[in-house]
């Protein structure tokens, strides 16, 4: 049986890989390994544990638990769990930041969700 959350995910970056340029996808990216250059996913983007980014990133949804060093901009809503780093500026609908979490940067969270 496949995991649903595997299921909706259309590309991953595995652990150990390191990823120079430009990621763009109409579905959703899990990034266990490190992404150098700009991420731009129709659907939510999952920047795990060891994951890392050094860039932008956009998406529908945005959860890190990971590392974001770049501009993020999140039109349904950003999740920065625990064990996330983020480092830049967030543009978002929602934002949620667990404790444990660090962040760093300026945060603008608009009334509406932006085509989600």
């Amino acid at each position: 049986m496949v995991d649903k959350k595997m299921e909706a995910i259309n590309s991953i970056v595995g652990e150990g890989t390191v990823l120079r340029g430009e990621i763009t996808t109409p579905g959703s990216l899990h990034v266990a390994g490190e992404v150098q250059g700009t991420i731009k996913a129709e659907k939510d983007v999952f920047v795990v544990n060891k994951g890392k980014v050094i860039g932008d990133v956009e998406g529908s949804r945005v959860v890190v638990s990971g590392t974001i060093e770049g501009n993020i901009t999140a039109r349904a809503g950003l999740e920065i769990l625990k064990t996330g780093k983020v480092f830049g500026e967030i543009n978002c609908h929602r934002l949620m930041i667990e404790e444990g979490s660090s962040y760093q940067g300026r945060v603008n969270v608009a009334l509406e969700p932006q085509n989600v």
